[in-house]
């Protein structure tokens, strides 16, 4: 199966929802094919959960063939399989549906018996329940995935879906579930911020972030933490937003640099109560002023000068506590 580029993504959201409903209706599997972290499968299980539907998800490239065939026992003389709990039970009186995972990521083993479920919805001794809606998801063969290309005949069992995050999806959802502020509101201001990194990566980026700043990490911290899943530019972007919307205090360096730039951040910072940030800034510039790479940058004079306006933008005691610092630093 080589994916169709001529044909429009469809994004993850309603028109999916909608496209889904129709491909239910007429009795149909559906396929979605996408790149990875864009919530292919956790889509499928909350469409069908929405429509009152139990789904069930089999994450094929974790099991081996009789964990779908079902495992052989003799009985009365012949040989019987017994059918897998994970499977949806053949006597549901409810609607169910079965959502494959990593179909052509799985073993050669484990995708045949899935041909025999498409085509006859039995697997030996196990029937699919009646009201029973089969989905897959897979990677594009043809976009550096470890994965196999779908023979035609397995392919032809589907109604085919290439599909693309949609933003305005993601975020509501993100609202949903209590992901940061901060990230939703990153994420509505870059439009292409999905082109760069999938939603997945961008939702391990909020959480790492939201809990590097209740632990009270400083800028380093922070840079490392979120680096550990997006590249350095997304990592700047990520971060000049904290910056601007006041979730994370200016870099010391850049303050020593150019005091006279964040007077009105700290100001700001005071006047929001964010006194925690002030803190976190005063702390890191004194640290910084103290190194012999804060010295030089620092020098004496005007920027000196330019530095104490800033710590007077601050709360006084803690901008006293900073002045004191930074007069250590200068004997």
């Amino acid at each position: 199966m080589t994916e169709d580029r001529t044909r429009k993504p469809v994004p993850i959201g309603a028109p999916l929802g909608r496209l889904l409903d129709i491909t239910r209706d007429a009795g149909l599997p559906a396929l979605l094919v996408g790149r990875h972290g864009i919530g292919k499968s956790e889509f499928l299980t909350a469409w069908a959960r929405s429509r009152g539907i139990t789904p069930y998800v089999l994450d094929l490239s974790l099991l081996e063939a009789t964990d779908l065939t079902g495992m052989p026992f003799v009985a009365d003389g012949a040989t019987r399989f017994a059918p897998p709990a994970t499977l949806p039970p053949s006597n549901a009186t409810t609607p169910t549906a079965l959502v494959l995972e990593e179909l052509n990521r799985c073993d050669r083993s484990v995708r045949q018996p899935c041909l025999q479920l498409l085509t006859t919805r039995r697997l030996n001794e196990y029937a699919l329940p009646r009201d029973c809606f089969l989905a897959a998801c897979v990677n594009p063969p043809d976009t550096g995935y470890d994965v196999d290309e779908l023979d035609e005949a397995l392919a032809s069992r589907f109604a085919t879906f290439p599909v693309e995050p949609d933003r305005a999806a993601w975020c509501a959802w993100a609202r949903a579930s209590d992901l940061p502020p901060f990230l939703v509101a990153f994420i509505e201001k870059h439009r292409q911020a999905f082109d760069s990194n999938p939603p997945r990566t961008w939702t391990f980026a909020g959480r790492l972030a939201a809990a590097a700043l209740a632990r009270g990490a400083n800028g380093d911290e922070l840079e490392q933490a979120l680096r550990t899943v997006l590249g350095p530019i997304s990592t700047q972007a990520l971060l000049m937003h904290l910056r601007e919307s006041g979730e994370v205090p200016p870099d010391a360096r850049d303050v020593v640099g150019d005091p006279r730039a964040h007077v009105a951040t700290v100001r700001r910072l005071t006047e929001t109560r964010r006194l925690d940030l002030v803190k976190a800034l005063f702390d890191a510039i004194a640290e910084h002023v103290a190194s012999d790479e804060g010295r030089a940058a620092l020098g004496a004079g005007d920027r000196r000068a330019r530095l104490r306006e800033v710590l007077a933008a601050g709360p006084p005691d803690l901008a006293r506590a900073a002045e004191e610092r930074l007069a250590e630093s200068e004997r």
